[in-house]
């Protein structure tokens, strides 16, 4: 089962989709592997059948653009698809777990059971501290928002609880879909620890 949402976004010079995937099951990870694993998926024998390489240090590609950038979902992309469900465009109601973001098979499918996003402190990884900037969303131990995040104006929303924010600079990473809620997030757990995450696909040009 793969379902994909799509947000276009259209200019004189070129038109660039996001796609998120989502399937019925997913392989728990750490946030290092996922990252590397899910942007190698452009490399030769990746899930895409491209033939780009990405760089392991900086996750940056050393070839051509094949004008594609696929990475691990970040924060705030997470937030925007969150807040979007939520919206008139979406499912007014509380998407239980296994639902849609749209309340039917054309929405983007939510498991509450707890997704890492690319976000946190995290000094002590390798594989995230060195990502471009692109690929992650850098937090401190005290929260600053950032642009369709959806951490402190949708507490409470659809019964999501007040979570524990990031508070150690080393090794705090960020999950969503934390429990009960889309809105749900818990930001004190070792990167270390395994748990399900997102692709999500950018295409334009020159990528």
């Amino acid at each position: 089962l793969l379902v994909l949402s799509i947000l276009i976004l259209s200019s004189k010079q070129a038109a660039q989709a996001v796609l998120q995937s989502n399937g019925s099951a997913s392989s728990a990870k750490t946030i290092d592997q996922w990252m590397l694993q899910i942007r190698q998926m452009e490399s030769p024998g990746g899930a895409l059948g491209l033939n780009e390489t990405v760089n392991a240090i900086g996750l940056n590609s050393t070839t051509g653009s094949n004008n594609l950038d696929i990475h691990m979902e970040k924060n705030i992309e997470y937030g925007a698809m969150a807040i979007l469900s939520a919206s008139s465009y979406g499912n007014p109601n509380k998407i239980a777990s296994g639902g849609t973001t749209t309340g039917n098979k054309t929405g983007v499918y939510i498991n509450l059971n707890k997704e890492w996003v690319a976000a946190g402190t995290l000094s002590y990884t390798s594989t995230y501290r060195q990502a471009a900037s692109k690929y992650k969303d850098l937090y401190t131990t005290t929260y600053v928002a950032k642009v369709g995040d959806a951490i402190t104006e949708t507490q409470g929303w659809h019964g999501s609880g007040a979570s524990t924010w990031i508070y150690n600079n080393f090794y705090s990473g960020l999950l969503r879909a934390y429990s009960g809620s889309i809105f749900s997030y818990y930001g004190y757990l070792d990167y270390t620890n395994s748990y399900s995450s997102r692709a999500v696909v950018v295409v334009g040009s020159g990528l």
